[in-house]
């Protein structure tokens, strides 16, 4: 009986791990197909071969090809519950700050560029745009910066794209000011500073999933009010954005 459940334990964790495997190397292929390779998408297919290769050594410790040292197996075991636990607070971090919500009748808002196809926004930041507008719409007594520069296969600034957007929304001109020199979060931040007078209110647009870290960010670059409004996420792409999320949270308010 205690050799059948063996069996089934052994049976069921290769299982999980050669459908993990398979499913990150799926993942891969479609962030490259649809969104473009970028050097964060590879962490998958390694994660993939280590989800093989710790099957492999599962089954030849299984088997008795070998035997696995027990000090190592808690080593391993003990690096895996701290990671996942670790993974499981930056991840609580997130989706509390995605959680909290915008202020009403902010004096400006600042909307994070997010890609661009050519001239057209990219879907993530058309969620941005549309939640930028639907706000604007609603408090009328705000102001926007739309802040993005123009990458290397971008026709125009992204802080154009979503000019045009804006205006083609029903939102008046001269309620749109343009900061299109930045080309990371932290610059977003620290260029718009030059539109919105000290001590101002501000709200910054972003996706959901990155609302945590852009107003710790905006704190740290000196706005004294802000609060975040969060945009859809597109929700095929929420393992690599929350995973690459978590990373950066650590990085930039955890470790500093």
């Amino acid at each position: 009986m205690k050799n059948k459940k063996k069996a089934v334990v052994h049976g069921l964790a290769m299982a999980l791990l050669a459908i993990a495997g398979v499913l990150c190397f799926v993942y891969f292929g479609m962030l490259v197909t649809y969104v473009g390779p970028q050097s964060f998408f590879f962490v998958f297919p390694v994660i993939g071969i280590a989800c093989f290769l710790l099957a492999l050594i599962w089954h030849g410790h299984y088997k008795g090809k070998f035997s696995l040292p027990r000090k190592l197996i808690v080593v391993f075991w003990s690096l895996v519950s701290v990671s996942v636990a670790l993974f499981g607070v930056l991840l609580g971090m997130i989706v509390h700050g995605q959680s909290v919500g915008p202020q009403e009748n902010a004096d400006y808002l600042i909307v994070l560029g997010a890609g661009l196809r050519g001239d057209r926004p990219s879907l993530v930041l058309r969620n941005r745009i549309e939640a930028a507008a639907k706000y604007l719409a609603e408090n009328p007594g705000s102001k926007v910066v739309v802040s993005g520069g123009q990458g290397p296969d971008e026709l125009i600034s992204e802080a154009e794209a979503m000019r045009r957007a804006l205006a083609g929304m029903g939102i008046e001109e001269e309620r749109i000011l343009m900061e299109d020199q930045s080309t990371s979060t932290h610059e977003n931040l620290t260029f718009s500073k030059a539109y919105i007078p000290d001590g101002a209110s501000v709200v910054i647009v972003t996706s959901r999933f990155h609302v945590y870290r852009a107003c710790h960010l905006a704190r740290e670059s000196g706005y004294t009010s802000v609060s975040g409004l969060g945009a859809k996420n597109v929700r095929w792409l929420n393992p690599t954005n929350y995973l690459r999320e978590c990373m950066a949270v650590f990085k930039d308010v955890v470790l500093k």
